[in-house]
């Protein structure tokens, strides 16, 4: 994230909730629309992951306010 979101604070947790790992990770950097594609693959990728185990992935973002990533796998 630090790579492409210009952050200067990146928060990582991870929780553990009855029979579910989640891990987040939030950042104050430039954001982006998540609707959006740039080509890349790397959400696209962490998603293909995370399903193969029956996971989610949730991104939340907005331009100039930060982004936040969060994986939610079966524990």
């Amino acid at each position: 994230m630090r790579k492409h979101a210009d952050a200067r604070q990146v928060r990582v947790r991870l929780c553990y909730a009855g029979a579910t790992v989640r891990l987040t990770v939030t950042d104050d950097g430039k954001g982006f629309h998540p609707g959006g594609t740039n080509g890349g693959y790397g959400l696209t990728g962490m998603r293909d992951r995370v399903s193969q185990v029956g996971g989610t992935v949730e991104v939340a973002s907005v331009p100039g306010r930060g982004t936040e990533v969060s994986a939610d796998v079966p524990g």
